[in-house]
């Protein structure tokens, strides 16, 4: 995914679902795009905007027999945070940094892993923490409860409102998102509602798309919502009102046409500059 709006800005595909904080990295040449440097740099300036959409949700995952029950118990353990490649990884050492303040393989081990790997490591209980993306209600989280009951931690109350959580939350691509009580059976502690810390995507296009295909494409979407949400669960936060959610790249001018439209406030900062 952290190579979708480079192919898009390249011109090798027309439009791809991207990870908004990999998009951020891209426009400074950091983290995955440290070895094209410029050339990411300038590769970014070719990417727009239709919409952006929750891509999924951080799950915290310990088993129900690992004695771990809050944040502060990850000291000490063995905490995988995601692929060796991607943005994943920052989020979650992120994240875990803003609630403990916890640092990465000082406190800590972390364990990156490609996901198909990581999955089978965890059943064998060869990591203690397992932090699992997937959009909500994920049939690949809920199998994790198969052997064993799991326990997910949800955001502290205590952190949420701090500058901390707030500084973490301005990073682009990052939001946070209730999971509801019941949604996973397998989960020992599915009584209550938890928040989670969230991802944002967007559809990302050429900014030499023709104005009318950008059009259209945004128009096709929010016309044909309900058809949308009924498809694929992941897109059910998605409405008019929350299109632009932690967007960094600038909208498509096709993009605004359909959005002034339809009476929707465009952001400040969302207007490409040429």
């Amino acid at each position: 995914l952290t190579r979708s709006a480079l192919k898009v800005a390249t011109g090798a595909i027309d439009l791809a679902s991207t990870p908004a904080g990999a998009f951020a990295r891209m426009e400074k040449g950091v983290g995955p795009y440290k070895q094209l440097g410029e050339e990411a740099i300038e590769a970014s300036k070719n990417v727009r905007s239709l919409f952006a959409f929750l891509g999924g949700h951080v799950h915290v995952i310990t088993a129900e027999d690992s004695g771990i029950t809050t944040w502060d118990d990850l000291r000490g353990k063995r905490v995988f945070v995601g692929p060796p490649a991607g943005s994943f990884s920052a989020q979650t050492i992120g994240l875990i940094r803003t609630i403990t303040g916890m640092e990465a393989n000082e406190d800590y081990e972390a364990i990156k892993l490609a996901w198909g790997a990581a999955n089978q490591a965890f059943e064998d209980g060869k990591f203690d923490v397992f932090m699992r993306s997937g959009t909500m209600g994920s049939a690949a989280v809920d199998q994790f409860g198969s052997a064993k009951k799991f326990r997910i931690l949800g955001i502290p109350d205590d952190i949420i409102g701090t500058p901390a959580w707030e500084k973490y939350l301005s990073t682009p691509g990052y939001a946070a998102d209730l999971l509801p009580a019941g949604t996973y059976s397998n989960q020992v502690n599915n009584d209550q509602d938890l928040l989670a810390s969230a991802y944002v995507m967007f559809v990302s296009v050429h900014k030499d798309m023709s104005d009318d295909i950008a059009y259209e494409l945004t128009k096709a979407m929010f016309e044909n919502l309900d058809d949308a949400h009924s498809v694929n669960a992941g897109l059910t936060p998605l409405t008019l009102e929350n299109a632009f959610v932690s967007l960094g790249a600038p909208l498509h001018p096709g993009a605004i046409r359909y959005y002034e439209e339809a009476g929707v406030a465009i952001p400040e900062g969302l207007h490409a500059s040429q």
